[in-house]
């Protein structure tokens, strides 16, 4: 049985016998970020050749890679459970000389340090960097990090372009998600939201709306990828984010890629390399 498994076991039998405890466990695995997953040894030689140092923000050590010292500075931010070695195959497909390719493991995932983040977390790394390479060439977000980096824009990080690949639109979204891997009985999920209302976000006004990718529309150009069979952030989330953003935003779909072999996929690469050159085109 796995980890996964077993916590999940774990959590049915407080369900039916401690049903407050249950939700406090809950409101805990929803926070976690869960081991570091592991780097698989396609990336490691990616991960290898970029330049690693660390920044600290908000008390977090967090640790970015750099490929390449160019002036067009290119983004890219990973999903929850993710960490940067995951875009080994969009650094290889971007890099150029006149480009600085960068990503960063998150707090409390790969090597950067920290418990219990939320999107607002992503979100301030995202904007450490900003003021420090941007404005960006473009950023690219994958899953749970295309929440922080919308997050980020609206905070006044500049960029000229957005990729989202299987990207979540609503933060209520996230809830749901680990609701359903979790078997939540309604009991213990209304337990759920209540702690994470109560004790994450109780200073954010309407913060289900506020921290969501469809909080406003925005005023750079989108591309949104997404698989129709993607198990884990389902293609409704890119229709919920389609919709929001009608005006700056398209839509590539794919199929049985699911949530991250879509990140190595060379039609995908080569649509993300188009969208980024039509960048170019724009500012020249």
């Amino acid at each position: 049985m796995s980890v996964r498994d077993t916590a999940v076991a774990t959590l049915g039998l407080m369900q039916r016998f401690t049903p407050r405890l249950a939700a406090e466990a809950a409101y805990v695995l929803w926070l976690s970020s869960g081991l570091p997953k592991q780097v698989h040894p396609r990336e490691q030689a990616i991960i290898a050749e970029a330049t690693h140092s660390t920044i600290r923000v908000n008390g977090h050590r967090v640790a970015v890679y750099t490929w390449g010292d160019g002036p067009n500075a290119v983004l890219l931010t990973h999903g929850w459970h993710g960490r940067a070695a995951e875009f080994g195959d969009i650094v290889q497909e971007l890099r150029r000389d006149d480009r600085t390719i960068l990503a960063f493991d998150a707090p409390g995932h790969g090597h950067s340090r920290g418990r219990l983040p939320d999107v607002r977390d992503f979100a301030s790394v995202i904007e450490a960097l900003g003021e420090r390479y941007g404005p960006f060439e473009a950023m690219v977000a994958h899953s749970f990090g295309n929440l922080a980096s919308t997050l980020a824009i609206r905070n006044g990080t500049e960029t000229r372009r957005l990729v989202s690949i299987g990207g979540v639109a609503e933060l209520r979204y996230v809830v749901t998600s680990v609701s359903g891997i979790m078997r939540l009985n309604p009991r213990t999920l209304d337990g759920l939201v209540r702690r994470i209302e109560r004790r994450r976000f109780s200073k954010v006004p309407d913060f289900w709306n506020s921290l969501s990718a469809t909080a406003a529309p925005l005023e750079v150009p989108l591309l949104i990828i997404h698989d129709r069979d993607d198990s884990w952030v389902p293609y409704g989330q890119a229709e919920v984010l389609a919709a929001a953003h009608p005006e700056t935003s398209r839509t590539m779909l794919t199929s049985g890629l699911n949530h991250h072999r879509v990140l190595r996929d060379q039609q995908v690469l080569d649509a993300i390399s188009q969208f980024l050159s039509e960048a170019d085109a724009s500012a020249a």
